[in-house]
């Protein structure tokens, strides 16, 4: 792409943030006046989130959203915002006052900040040097960003596979992914939007430290929880959403905390605005911001409970209501994963069966064989200190003599119960939770308030042993944070030395600089010198952005590419020819491609093409209340082929979740092969360097793909077998 086009989507990126900031500065005035510092920054930025959100669903709704339309709505409220902001009165705001740490502190904080920067930094990279392979990512949070991008929709459902309900999933993270691809016509702002979401977190850790002078420990904190592989692994350069959700409570929290008054219903509003978004982000973040739902009406005065309640839920539903009245609408049930009283949830699918980690809780052969393991692998060596570090952490703030703060203990110690709870904690057969290593993510949310409420000195402390406190919880996540970056799956991206210098600059602008800003701001720089400071790097990011976008889309998904995956997930899956299919799609836009068997479904995301152009279905029968399963017959299958007028067809295997070595040829090559209609395109074998270990798949492929020329003549199925009854393996060509 040209600089042309490039500088005017960066104009576009830069006019909707910019637009958005102003908006949200202009709300944070109106509803926390008086408010300043890091708590006021971070308000206005859930402000700003949640009016972009807002914008976005609303064309969305009307099937409008484009890249023009949203910048030109985006430019229309932020000018509206600058007009109004003068006539607002200053205003004595509720914030709490600020415990001063020492200096050290800040200094600390940032470190902390820089070296979890630094580690994901790295994926980030690597994603732009190859394109995004996280396993979610290719499944369904990239193909619902570019399904939204293409359709211009935030309705109209998607039905990506039939094994689990992933498009009744809320998509607030997805929908910000395809603002990002419709503003600048491709996803190459996608692996880097984590890195983002990252600093938010440790923002947010910080407000929540900030009046109990524990901003340094409550950073730390989250930073230990972030290096460690149960989020380092999946995280940076993906797309997929537990640090979002996250952040989003965390912000929550922060806003709850800085606020004097409980009941206050500007902080409540805004604190459920970031509840809210959360919510509409994850389902794993349910548990605590239902319980801190709850929590919010409980402790508000009882004459202010019905004006707290409204608050909270306007908030709430605001930032995350779309996407549960879409699936009560689509489903008949706003939650459509359990049964809820009269309403249940739609027809079952093929995934793992859903046992939860409280139904193993007392198997000490699955302890030793999987729990233990999967807790070591995903946390650490150390990981019962990061287990106890959240509970001890709950357990003291229960003890604190102010409301809120046992309120927060109660929603750590609730969704901690939630996740023994969850019918996917430990998925797989009876006796074999073999998802329970991969879940573990589910606990994330209700770790990290835990870990940031252990940073905080407990009430129980005089103040001179604070301080004691405070160096004990630095020197606790400082040693979880350097064993994370060391252990964690992929760190060896650390000592790739192509990378360190764009790693050391991608963790400069996402955290050194804005914190060089703040620190400036403190000491009464102007704000027209700031801006002069932060222009001319920025002005060298955009220079470089240049050239990294050219790189990332003339290797994005491509067998040349540095870094493609010859090891780890989903280096099989490519071998056995999804990576010649990746190679095809490359020169495919603007095409609609139809898509078979779940192996194609798990990892499609490829299939979308250098822009995310293509329009890529999986062919299947949407049954009643948004239920959707695969055709078992060839006729049918052949007319919903002919029914949906597609250019292109790719034909996949069925995925073994826990043996994916075990593919053969899909059926679906039989019903196909023999239609005079369907040309199949030929491909050479993927080719990989010599030096790389071997994916595990050696056989002839078993991805192809088909070029469509013309509804195809029924009588081709005549002879063939249904779905599930044995063939012997097919010849590859």
């Amino acid at each position: 792409m040209g600089t042309g086009p490039y500088l005017l989507g960066m104009a576009a990126l830069t006019a909707v943030v910019i637009s958005v900031a102003i908006t949200g500065r202009t709300l944070r005035r109106a509803l926390l006046p008086g408010w300043t510092g890091a708590p006021a920054l971070l308000a206005a930025g859930v402000l700003a989130l949640g009016v972009l959100v807002a914008l976005s669903e609303l064309l969305g709704l009307f099937d409008l959203l484009d890249g023009v339309l949203l910048t030109a709505a985006c430019v229309i409220v932020g000018g509206g915002a600058l007009r109004i902001e003068p006539m607002l009165k200053p205003g004595v705001g509720d914030q709490r006052e600020a415990r001063e740490g020492p200096s050290w502190e800040v200094w600390v904080a940032i470190a902390f900040a820089l070296v979890v920067a630094v580690q994901w930094a790295g994926p980030a990279l690597l994603a732009l040097d190859r394109g995004i392979y996280g396993g979610d990512s290719l499944w369904y949070h990239m193909p619902f960003a570019a399904h939204i991008a293409g359709t211009g929709s935030v309705t109209e459902l998607l039905f990506t596979d039939p094994l689990y309900l992933n498009w009744l999933y809320p998509q607030n993270s997805e929908l910000l992914h395809a603002d990002g691809l419709m503003l600048l016509g491709d996803d190459f702002l996608s692996p880097l939007l984590n890195l983002g979401w990252l600093g938010a977190a440790l923002f947010a850790a910080w407000c929540i430290g900030r009046p109990y002078g524990a901003g340094a420990p409550a950073v730390g904190a989250v930073a230990a929880l972030m290096s460690a592989d149960l989020l380092f692994s999946r995280q940076p350069g993906n797309a997929n959403n537990d640090v979002v959700a996250i952040a989003l409570l965390l912000a929550s929290v922060a806003i709850l905390v800085n606020a004097r008054s409980v009941g206050a219903r500007g902080p409540l509003l805004v604190a459920g605005l970031a509840a809210g978004l959360a919510l509409g982000t994850k389902l794993t973040i349910v548990p605590p911001v239902g319980a801190l739902t709850i929590g919010v009406i409980v402790i508000a005065a009882s004459g202010e409970r019905a004006r707290a309640a409204g608050a909270w839920l306007v908030g709430l539903f605001a930032g995350g209501g779309l996407w549960y009245v879409r699936d009560l609408i689509a489903s008949g049930t706003p939650f459509p994963f359990v049964d809820i009283g009269p309403l249940s949830k739609p027809e079952e699918l093929q995934g793992r069966e859903p046992f939860s980690v409280a139904h193993y809780l007392t198997d000490t052969d699955v302890w030793g064989r999987y729990f233990t393991p999967g807790l070591e692998e995903r946390l650490g060596d150390l990981w019962p200190l990061f287990l106890a570090a959240a509970a001890i952490g709950a357990v003291l703030w229960a003890w604190r003599a102010e409301r809120l703060e046992r309120m927060l203990a109660a929603v750590v110690a609730l969704s901690a119960i939630a996740y023994l709870l969850t019918p996917l904690g430990a998925s797989g057969p009876e006796g074999a939770p073999v998802g329970f290593r991969l879940n573990i993510r589910y606990l994330a949310p209700a770790l990290a308030l835990g870990l940031v409420l252990a940073a905080i000195p407990p009430p129980l402390l005089k103040r001179e042993w604070e301080r004691w406190w405070r160096l004990g919880a630095v020197s606790l996540f400082a040693v979880l944070i350097a064993v994370g970056a060391l252990a964690a799956e992929g760190g060896q991206v650390l000592v790739d030395t192509d990378r360190v210098p764009g790693s050391l600059l991608l963790a400069v602008s996402i955290v050194a600089l804005p914190a060089a800003l703040v620190l400036l701001a403190r000491r009464g720089v102007s704000r027209q010198a700031l801006a002069t400071i932060a222009l001319l790097p920025l002005l060298g990011l955009l220079a470089l952005g240049k050239f990294a976008r050219e790189d990332y889309l003339d290797l994005r998904y491509s067998t040349a590419a540095p870094g493609f995956p010859v090891a780890e997930q989903p280096a099989l899956e490519l071998a056995q020819g999804l990576g010649p299919a990746y190679e095809w799609a490359r020169d495919v836009e603007d095409s609609k491609v139809a898509l078979s068997g779940t192996t194609g479904a798990l990892f499609q995301y490829g299939l979308w093409g250098r822009e995310s152009s293509n329009e890529v279905t999986f062919i299947g029968r949407r049954e009643e209340r948004a239920a959707f399963n695969e055709y078992s017959e060839c006729p049918d299958w052949i007319a919903a082929l002919n029914d949906g007028g597609y250019d292109y067809l790719v034909t996949t295997p069925a995925y073994d979740q826990d043996n994916p070595g075990a593919a053969t040829q899909p059926v679906e090559f039989l019903w196909i092969s023999g239609a005079a209609e369907a040309s199949r395109i030929t491909r050479p074998p993927t080719e990989l360097p010599i030096e790389s270990p071997d994916p595990g798949y050696s056989g002839p492929p078993l991805v192809d793909v088909w070029e469509l020329n013309g509804p195809i003549d029924p009588a081709t199925c005549a002879g063939v077998p249904p779905r599930g009854t044995p063939t012997p393996g097919l010849p590859a060509d």
